[in-house]
């Protein structure tokens, strides 16, 4: 009976998510240029869900300035600031501790990373690592949580949320079953703005938010965008069911309100691939062939919109990434992209694995909040937002 309501809610919840965060249609064919921009997408909701908490305060309106520092040689190591947790040393590897890894999608280079950090870090803390995609399905990833608590073959689950606040009852129904719950790389709950752990029970979070990022690419944005007027943006986003993308966006748009001369004239959905970016930015630059600026929530993105300029020999547009991937960083040193944020996924990896491992045994030196962004290092130390003048000071991960 249980099962059955627990069904009969997640059926609801998808059918709010599906009405709230719809995947925009094919693009149009050159002969029909977007008509209108929509909003930024909102937040699912779900009926039930717990009250908002108040947000915090996000970044500065301005991205940081990074100071120049060595760039590391050999393979990320282990974060080691204050925020992070202690080292593996301490942890004992007298259990073996079976850890499920649940992710919004697979196949591309920045979860072949993360992945690589949990699994490294597990062969050598005595634990093992089984990673479940939800391939942006908000329903099909709760499905899978609720398998994983079903099988009892696992001691901790690694969260990284598709829908924020969808994910919120199964991940009760875990903690009551006895298992150790870490969130990772998006907040979950009410409140994307939070660091915080949640729901309550969760013993971990290590992420960041969208606010921030979302923030910093508007803030490149204007600096490309200067005295230009009007300064025509396009953006592509990447996977609008995903709550920090919504998120993402909407700061986005909030931090470029402040110049009336910028405009954003077109917005598509890239999936953070780069062959399906390249083929929504045909079109979109047939429509808009005066574009002066591409930003996208991820690098693979902006690589695309770039190739589709190229091949439709546009020139003088600023292209700015998200992500700091190799590629994206080879193509800034290279002259192409002007700027882009930083993300460590192969640090996460480490991080959420021995955060899960400590909790399994019972050892609680570890911190419950993370702030990714502000992870010195193998950040540089003012922080992530990276352009080709201080891009030496930071060691791609992915």
């Amino acid at each position: 009976m249980k099962r059955l309501v627990f069904a009969i809610v997640v059926v609801g919840l998808s059918c709010l998510l599906l009405a709230a965060c719809a995947t925009p249609a094919t693009p149009a064919p050159a002969a029909s240029p977007p008509t209108e921009i929509p909003a930024a997408p909102t937040a699912v909701q779900p009926t039930g869900a717990p009250t908002a908490v108040p947000p915090t305060a996000g970044p500065t309106s301005a991205p940081p300035t990074v100071a120049p520092a060595t760039a590391p040689t050999s393979q990320p190591a282990a974060v080691q600031p204050t925020t992070a947790p202690a080292g593996s040393s301490t942890i004992s590897s007298t259990k073996l501790v079976r850890i499920a890894l649940f992710v919004p999608t697979s196949g591309d280079t920045y979860e072949e990373a993360r992945q690589n950090g949990a699994k490294e870090t597990a062969a050598k803390l005595n634990a093992t690592v089984t990673a479940y995609s939800g391939e942006n399905d908000p329903l099909k990833q709760i499905n899978q949580i609720q398998d994983a608590i079903a099988s009892k073959n696992y001691d901790a689950l690694i969260i990284h949320p598709i829908d924020s606040n969808a994910v919120v009852p199964i991940i009760q129904d875990a903690l009551k079953a006895g298992l150790v719950v870490v969130g990772a790389d998006s907040p979950i709950g009410p409140n994307p703005d939070s660091l915080d752990p949640y729901p309550p029970g969760v013993v971990a979070f290590i992420g960041r938010t969208g606010k921030a990022t979302g923030q910093w690419l508007g803030q490149a944005v204007l600096k490309a965008c200067g005295t230009q007027n009007p300064c025509k943006v396009a953006y592509l986003i990447g996977i609008q069911a995903l709550t920090i993308d919504q998120v993402r966006y909407k700061n986005f748009q909030d931090t470029l309100s402040a110049n009336p001369n910028i405009k954003i004239v077109a917005f598509q959905e890239g999936l953070y691939q780069q062959d399906k970016s390249y083929q929504v930015m045909q079109n979109v630059f047939q429509a808009h062939p005066d574009i002066n600026v591409v930003a996208s929530s991820g690098d693979q993105m902006t690589l695309g919109a770039e190739k589709a300029a190229k091949d439709a020999g546009l020139s003088g547009i600023a292209f700015i990434g998200n992500g700091a991937s190799k590629e994206g960083c080879a193509d800034m040193q290279a002259g192409g992209m002007t700027a882009t944020i930083a993300d460590i996924p192969y640090t996460q990896g480490q991080l959420v694995v021995e955060t899960a491992v400590k909790a399994v045994r019972g050892d609680n030196s570890f911190p419950k909040s993370v702030d990714l962004n502000k992870a010195s290092p193998p950040l540089p130390a003012a922080g992530p937002v990276l352009d080709k003048d201080n891009l030496g000071s930071f060691q791609c991960q992915w």
